[in-house]
């Protein structure tokens, strides 16, 4: 889901500022908000600083929300009044600032049933639906795992410092075989 998100990103006009991506089920709740908004110093225990929201970082780039299906009901209000806004107002703050991002989510659930079930905002669900894509899994389309496994294993190489040329084949036939 992030790649494709990396790559609307990357084929727009919006390519040479930030993509910020947060996943919205990683994050405890009560953290989120300040992580998404941005909090002024003093605004709860323990916010000596202020800090700039992954919102605001995002200026003039891309926003991806992963599993926004996860963003709990009373940060799905404060979403919603950020995209009708255009505008952010950090945690602790008396104004709000212009915001200027694309917005991205992705979820791997049905956000229709749940909105329709009462799970998530039927607002919020309307405003983010306005474009769609359906991206089928990956045991649906094995012919990207070779690519996928290679990109894996470029980013391992970097991130352990260890050069590792290549998967074996026959290591790559079996995750193209594993369901």
């Amino acid at each position: 889901k992030e790649l494709v998100a990396q790559a609307i990103h990357r084929e727009s006009e919006r390519r040479g500022n930030p993509f910020v991506a947060i996943d919205c089920g990683a994050i405890p709740d009560h953290l989120l908000e300040s992580e998404l908004f941005g909090h002024e110093k003093g605004a709860f225990t323990g916010a000596e600083h202020t800090r700039p929201g992954q919102l605001q970082l995002a200026q003039g780039g891309t926003f991806f929300l992963d599993e926004v299906g996860n963003l709990p009901m009373n940060l799905q209000a404060k979403l919603l009044r950020v995209l009708e806004s255009r505008q952010v107002q950090a945690v602790g703050a008396d104004h709000s600032a212009a915001l200027d991002v694309r917005f991205v989510a992705a979820t791997n659930n049905d956000l229709q049933a749940r909105a329709t079930a009462g799970l998530f905002r039927a607002d919020l669900y309307f405003r983010l639906a306005q474009y769609t894509l359906s991206i089928p899994a990956l045991r649906d389309r094995p012919v990207d795992i070779p690519y996928l496994a290679n990109r894996f294993l470029a980013e391992a190489s970097v991130e352990l410092r260890r050069p590792v040329q290549q998967i074996v084949p026959s290591a790559l036939a079996l995750l193209v075989a594993h369901p």
